[in-house]
Order: structure tokens, then sequence, then C-alpha cells
């Protein structure tokens, strides 16, 4: 482990005594010899190329760190100041002292010096990027710009400014695609883009006081003059001669007052076009307003929802189709809405491994297919009847129809023990609406009002069709054929209403009171009956019944008040909260259970900005977690044909305390970015899985004969839970054709759980630590616009510690060519070699290669050869532990193929 980090950090030490630098030094005063802070400058070179901007500090002073023995020409911009343009010469470290003359017609540096294109503009708190002069050829969306854009981090569509995800995104000044960024950034042609505005003191909420939230950052994207208020977007069709198709249209439309998408995607090779945060996104998520700060303490009951599709299956059917319109019939008025469908048909093989804590091993050998149907729409309308109210009103539906069947051939310890067929039909609909009211209160002082309500129904219906004895929790009987046969029948609808209320009260301009009241209510039912050979079990063989119906309600009552205090550099929210927690069930035999506490939870976000490029924050927080209807519920449910369930009565809740640490340090254009952060959370009478290992005989005569069942429960553990994480990241630009980035993330927990073996003679506590790291170092090369070059390593490590041990080491070289060898063809690769080992011993090698060649046959029509593993990689490993096995996973995927697209743009 040693010599890795010294590996990366040698690399990242020796690419950094590369460049030869000089720093410039200065202080900007007015007439009077007084400091001005805030102010913007900016440094270019002599091709007229932004080579650095930053603010000045409280004392009026800023830094460059530059290459020597250049020219260079910084302009200086602040309101009320005459714009000031000065030439010097780096031959040296430098320090200066300017004087700005107040008053006076603002002059832009494009005025003062008539050269090329800039590439970046600084106005006031706005950065407004060029983005023609940061194409290099191979962009197809607004996201492949925004990558290569100085200040701007992008990762799988979501945006960041200074660590911060930048939520607001724009185009012509007015939100489209429903505010979702994501979308936005993977489907907008990026040919249609000019400019990318950067506003870094932009206000989400144009009710808030300065200090009910922090400054964010948004962008706006201006379209080409000749793309303002037309249809455009591309078709695609391609495919090979045998099994594969590729098939796309993308419609977008913008005016003055509207705009409307169509994305519509059929595919056979596993291309990804919404991922399952893009589904919660548009979902809405659990609460539009949860910034705001509503308490809700109940654990999740109902089940994820299964969105999104597996891009790593032998066999593959995906067609993802997503509508959406956006109406601003007015300034004060605007409504949106949209409708996404996503159908997923996929085929695999799967070896799943289990090396149990008992000493033996099983393996299961699966024939798998998945069909998933999903389904959602929502509607956003926004007013504001004045200037001083805003009114929201979301309304969101789903429907998830996912359908599994799996063949498993199961052996323990080496040696055929039976066939299963599992069958998995889980349907969720899913009804939610939220509607919200923002008055502003005199000049600086508002309150809002929030009202939501969720109505969710799941019914996971299962299917078991089992050559050996599964379960031994009640008398299953053989059919005639020898099979046995049982299925499950769930149905869990949960009824969640919020209501609750803020109000900001500005004391002065540097301190501000945050009052918080509201009432959660949960209502749930869970009914779940099991049938051997289609007659329903009632009870098990140790006589507890087999059948749920329980009714469960659950009240949180709540207040809050939090102070928010800056003192120069430092700002403090400092704020508890109490809460009345009232919860009640019925159970199907008679039982009832009833609990009513109040607690006290303490809160403090702490933060110190060195300057406008550093800042360091610590944050705490106490919160309750509560079982809900299936926690409680101890009547059997199966799981799957491995494991069944039972709920503990006496359960009750968990308190965790949650700390952090965070390190900021982002300079947008001396293009040297770290971040780094702590994290600590300990749990007090943690909710944890106990476990227990039975025997199923599968011949009364032999007592070898048999398989295994796992049972299990919740139960609060006597021990405290602890885990603590690390994670940063560095970033450097050394050179404009070379940049660099070290990620690293690290996490340890430490808990007890309470497992039963099959040797066992009782419950023992386990204790269970585990170790993750994760490092990734890449370097980017971009040559004359020509050539983007990525290469770099990743690494992870994992140490799990139970009643075994085992250790797992990953190792993964990558590189990623975009090349346009000439202005009409445009090649593209990436290459990756996987190395697993387990106890250091190599379990997998994989190495994967793609390619694709794009030719401009015409002016706005493509011809794309794409190559995908090119060198026939067929399976995939995946390991996973908890506290009764070490698993395994090994999956067919797709395995090498050829297609032939042809696209067209208009």
């Amino acid at each position: 482990m040693k010599n890795l980090l010294y590996f990366f950090f040698l690399q990242f030490a020796m690419v950094t005594s590369f460049a030869q630098d000089c720093k410039l030094k200065g202080t900007i005063l007015d007439e009077n010899g007084i400091p001005v802070t805030d102010a913007s400058v900016s440094a270019f070179d002599s091709n007229n190329e932004g080579k650095g901007f930053v603010f000045t500090n409280n004392d009026g002073e800023f830094e460059f760190t530059l290459p020597c023995n250049q020219a260079y020409e910084i302009e200086i911009e602040q309101p009320g100041f005459e714009t000031l343009v000065k030439k010097i010469e780096l031959n040296g470290n430098k320090t200066e002292k300017i004087k700005l003359i107040k008053g006076g017609e603002t002059i832009s540096l494009q005025e003062t010096i008539v050269k090329a294109q800039q590439a970046i503009k600084i106005k006031g708190d706005t950065i407004e990027y060029d983005a023609d002069s940061f194409k290099v050829g191979n962009e197809e969306v607004l996201e492949d710009i925004l990558k290569k854009l100085p200040g701007i981090e992008v990762e799988n569509g979501k945006v960041y400014h200074k660590g911060k995800e930048i939520n607001t995104i724009t185009v012509g000044g007015r939100e489209v695609l429903g505010g979702n960024t994501k979308l936005l950034n993977k489907n907008l042609p990026s040919d249609a883009v000019s400019k990318i505005q950067l506003n870094t003191k932009f206000k989400s909420n144009p009710f808030a006081s300065s200090l009910q939230e922090d400054e964010q950052a948004s962008l706006n994207i201006e379209l080409k003059e000749d793309m303002k208020s037309l249809v455009f977007g591309n078709a695609t069709l391609g495919g090979d001669a045998d099994k594969h198709a590729d098939a796309q249209l993308k419609m977008f439309y913008f005016s003055e007052k509207m705009d409307a998408t169509v994305i519509n995607d059929f595919n056979t090779y596993g291309k990804e076009v919404f991922d399952r945060e893009d589904y919660f996104s548009f979902f809405g998520g659990f609460s539009e307003f949860s910034a705001e700060g509503s308490i809700y303490s109940l654990r999740g009951g109902n089940s994820a929802l299964n969105f999104g599709s597996n891009t790593n299956a032998a066999e593959m059917n995906t067609y993802n189709g997503a509508a959406h319109f956006g109406y601003e019939p007015k300034k004060s008025l605007k409504i949106s809405g949209f409708g996404l469908v996503n159908t997923n048909n996929i085929r695999y093989n799967s070896i799943v491994e289990r090396k149990y804590n008992d000493g033996f091993t099983e393996e299961d050998r699966s024939e798998n297919k998945n069909n998933l149907l999903s389904a959602m729409g929502r509607l956003r309308i926004d007013w504001n009847p004045n200037d001083k109210g805003e009114v929201k009103y979301r309304l969101n539906l789903n429907y998830t129809g996912n359908d599994d069947e799996q063949g498993v051939d199961r052996y323990r310890n080496g040696e055929f023990t039976g066939f299963n067929k599992n069958l998995t039909d889980r349907k969720n609909y899913s009804f939610s609406q939220t509607l919200s009211y923002i008055r502003k209160v005199g000049r600086d002082h508002n309150i809002g009002f929030y009202l939501r309500h969720q109505y969710q129904k799941e019914t996971p219906d299962l299917f078991m069709d089992s050559e050996e004895k599964i379960f031994n929790i009640f008398e299953s009987t053989a059919s005639n054929s020898g099979r046995y046969l049982i299925n499950q029948n769930q149905k869990y609808v949960t009824n969640t209403f919020q209501i609750y209320s803020v109000y900001n009260h500005l004391i002065n301009n540097s301190t501000n009171l945050k009052l918080k009241i509201g009432t959660n209510f949960s209502m749930q039912d869970l009914d779940n009956k099991i049938y051997d050979l289609g007659n329903l079990v009632t009870q098990s063989i140790n006589g507890r019944s087999m059948i749920s119906d329980t009714e469960f309600d659950y009240n949180e009552t709540f207040a809050d008040a939090t102070i928010t205090k800056k003192i120069g550099k430092f700002q403090a929210d400092l704020g508890a909260g109490v809460s009345n927690f009232n919860e009640k069930a019925n159970f199907v035999d008679g039982k009832s259970i009833k609990f009513n506490e109040t607690k006290i939870l303490p809160h403090a976000n702490l933060k110190y900005s060195f300057n406008n490029a550093t800042s360091l924050f610590a944050n705490y927080s106490q919160n309750y977690s509560f079982p809900h209807a299936k926690d409680l519920t101890e009547s059997y449910s199966l799981q799957n044909y491995r494991s069944v369930f039972i709920g503990n009565q006496n359960l009750r809740q968990a308190l965790t305390h949650n700390s952090s640490l965070n390190f900021h340090h982002f300079n947008s254009f001396n293009f040297f970015n770290v971040f780094a952060g702590l994290t600590y959370t300990k749990r007090d009478r943690s909710i944890q899985t106990a476990s227990r290992m039975d025997k199923v005989f599968l011949d009364e005569n032999n007592p070898d004969a048999f398989s295994i069942i796992q049972e299990n429960t919740l139960i609060n553990s006597d021990y405290e839970e602890e885990s603590y994480g690390a994670n940063f990241n560095l970033g450097k630009r050394f050179k404009k054709w070379y940049q660099a980035r070290l990620n690293g993330n690290l996490s340890w927990s430490n808990s007890y759980t309470y497992t039963k073996g099959i040797n066992d003679a009782d419950y023992v506590d386990v204790n269970n630590k585990s170790f993750n790291q994760n490092y990734t170092l890449t370097n980017t090369f971009t040559i004359k616009k020509k050539l983007e070059l990525k290469a770099g390593l990743n690494a992870s490590f994992s140490k799990f510690e139970s009643r075994i041990e085992q250790e797992f080491a990953n190792w993964r070289p990558f590189g990623d060519i975009a090349w346009n060898v000439t202005d009409k063809l445009l090649l593209q690769s990436d290459f990756s070699y996987r190395i697993q080992n387990r106890d250091g011993v190599r379990i997998n090698e994989a190495k994967e290669l793609n390619a694709s060649l794009r030719y401009n046959a015409f002016k706005k029509t493509y011809i794309t050869f794409v190559a995908g593993n090119i060198l026939g990689n067929n399976v995939i490993v995946n390991n996973s532990f908890n506290d009764n096995f070490i698993q395994t996973t090994t999956t067919d995927v797709l395995g090498r193929y050829f297609l032939v697209n042809l696209r067209y743009k208009f």
C-alpha cells in the first residue's frame, strides 16, 4: 500500500516539476489608497488567451503563478471603476501596485486590443467562455465542451464549480428541460452553443436573505444566432448484419417562450441513455424542498425502484423515450412537464460463489432473464403573483414493472444439490405532489409554507420451483413430480403527509435567525401470504403466524431554531431541534405496540474562508432512525430462495452522530485545485441484521444431504458502530496542453452483528471490520486541438474481517484517445486492462478495447464505424462481502460486436 501511494505522489510531483513558473503579485488600490476588494483580475498571454483570473482579497491583493519569460496583459474590472489593462513582462517574480480610477465608461479588453476572438472574458461576477475556442472536434453534446473549460468540473453529466454542483443551467436565460441539468448537458448538441456564461454569485431563491442560503454558481448557455428559435437535433440509424441495431432520434425546439424535446433510443449493445440518477432526478427525489429542512426519521420501507438498464449483459434490448415541454407565457408564470418510458430486456449467465464463515462454499450457476418496464410523468408550475411571493406545485407519477426469471444449478462444496427456478414479479406505483408558498416579509425576512403528499404501492410477488426442499420454517410438500412449488404474494402501501413552515429573520447584515416547525404522518399497510402447492400456509413449524397483516401509523412533530452569524471570514450556523416521535402498530394476531418519545437534536455548520479560493468547513448533526412496518412484523416473509426474514417488535430507534471536515482550494485559472474531506459517523444502538444459518435436510437417512437456509431479523446492537471516511481530489493544469488529476477515497467501518452458523450452539457476537481504498490518476494531453489523450491508473483495495478474512486488489490501467485525423475524420478509442486478485491469487484478467471512426460524409451527415469489446472479453467479476459470507460473482457480457451508424444533424 505504501509503495502504491509513493508511486502516485511521485508521478504527481514529477510532472509538477516540469513547469517553470514565476509569481505575479499585486495590490489594487483606489485613488485614495484604499484597497479594492473582490476586483476581478484576468491575465492574457501574447495570443490573447486567458491564462488566469482571480479576485482580490480583503486587502486588495491578488497573485498569479504563470510561465516565466513571457509578456502578459492583465485586465482589472470592478463596478464603479474604469477597466484597466496593463502590460507586464514577467522575467521573474514580480510585485505590482495598481490604482483604479472611479467612474468613467467601462472599456473591455476586446475593445482595447483588437485580436482574435477572446476565449475568456471577465465581466464582474460573470465569466464568459467562447465555446468555439475550446472545441477540439470530438464534441457531440454540451457536456463535451464543459469538460474543457477551466474552472469547470464535469462528472457523469453533473457540473461542478469550486467543488459544488451547479444546479441551475439556463438556455438564453430561461430554464429548459424542466431544470434537469444532466439531461441538458448530455443531449444539447455542441455545435449549437455559442457562449457559456458562469455566474459565480447566483441565488437560486430570490426570496432568501443573504445569510439564509449560500451564493451558488449558475451557467447560462447562449445559442448561435441561427439556432435561437428553430428545431434542431439529430437522427441515427445503424446496426450490423446479424443481431445488433441502433436507432435514435433527438429533437429540440427553443423559442422565446417555449421549448420542447423528444428523445427516442433503441439499441441492443448496452448504450446507456438514462441512468438511475436520471430517473431519480426526474421523479423529484424524496422532496424538492428537502434543502429547507423537513425532518423525516422513519427508515425507508419500500424497496428501491429498479430503474435504468444493465449495460453488461450478454443480450440486451433497450428502449428509452422522453418528451418534455416548457411554456413561459409571461415572466411570472412557468409551466413544464415531461414523460419518460423505459423498457429493458436482458439475458445473461452468471456464477455466484459464496464462502461462508462455517468453512463451506456454495456455488450458483444461473441463467437470468430480466424484463423491465418503467414509466413516469411530471408537471411543474411556478407562479410569482407579485414581487414578494412565489408559488410552486409539483406532480409526479411513476410506475415500474420488473419481471425476473432465474434458473439455478446449486452446488455445495463442489457437489450438485439441485435445480431451482425462481420468478419475481415486482410492480411499484407511486404518486406524489408538493405545494409551497414563499413570501417576503418586510424588506429582509421571508416565510415559507410547504405541503407534500406521497402514495406508494409495492407488490413484489415471488414464485419458486425447486428440486430440493429449500425452506424448513413450514411443512412444505413435494408435488407428484417431486418438486417443491412455493409462491408469495405481498402488498405494501405507504401514505405520507408532510406539513411544515420555515421563517427567516435577518437580524442584521451578519446575523440571521431561522425557525422551522412542522409535522409528518406516515400510514403503512403490509399484507404478506405464502402458498405451498397453492395452499395458504398459516403457521410455521414453531407455531409462529405465517400471515402478515400489519397496520402502522407514525407521526413526527418537530421545531428547530438556527442562528447564523458571520464574523469577518468566519460563518457559524448553530442550532437545535426538538422532535416528538409517535409510533403505533397493529398486527394480525391482535397484538399492538405503541411508542412515544421526545428528543433534542443539535446541529452545527462552521465555515472559514481564508480567501476567495480557499475555505474550510466543519459540520455536525444528530438524527434518529425509526423502524417501519416491515421491520416490526413478526411473521415470516421470503426474500429469495436462500433466505427468509422476520421482523422484531422490540426494535427501537437508533441515534446517529454525523461529523465532517472539508477543505477546498480552487483557483479556476491558476489551474491548481485541492479538495479533501474527512467524515466520522457513530451510531448508538444501530439497527443491525442478525442471521442464523440452518440446515434443510434433503434425506432423513443421510445427515450429509442438506442445503442451507438463512434466517434474518433486525436487532439493536449493544455495541457502537463507527465508520471513518477520507477523500481527496488534486488537479493541476501544468501547460495549456497537459493537466493531471489524482483522486482517492478511503473508508473504514467497525460494527458488531449477531450470527449463528450451522456449527454454532447459539448466536455469537461478530466484529465486522472493513477497509476500502480507491485511487485514480488521470493524465490528459491536448495537442493542437487535434489530439486528446487520456492515460491513467485506477487501483482499489478491500479488506474484510469477520469470522473469516479476505482481501481483494484490483489494478486497472486505462487510456482514451480522440484524434481528428482530418477535418472530416475523427478516431476515438478507449482501452483498459483490469487485474483482479483475491488473497494474493489472481482470479480474473479483463482487457477491453473499443474504437470508433466517424467520417463527415456531407455537411450534416456522419458515418460511424463502431467496434466494441474488440479483444473479446466475455465476463466481468465483482466481489462483495457481509457478516456471513464473501461472494464473488462472474457475469457474462456482450462480447465482441461491430456496428455501422448513419447520423444526420438538422
